[in-house]
């Protein structure tokens, strides 16, 4: 995914999933100069900062 399809996501008023090593998250905040981002892992509730280009946008 790129930062700024994570940026529309954080900021849409609808649900959009996404995944993070086929597990579901919520993005919670992005870190735009380094191309982080933390996400909560919706099965452990865990939160996590990983790369950007590392979710999936799964569209349906």
């Amino acid at each position: 995914m790129l930062t700024e399809r994570a940026i529309e996501i954080i900021n849409s008023v609808g649900v959009i999933n996404v995944t993070y090593k086929n597990n579901p998250v919520w993005i919670q905040d992005i870190e735009s100069e380094n191309n982080k981002v933390h996400v909560k892992d919706l099965k452990t509730n865990e939160v996590i900062e990983v790369e950007v280009s590392d979710l999936v946008e799964n569209r349906n």
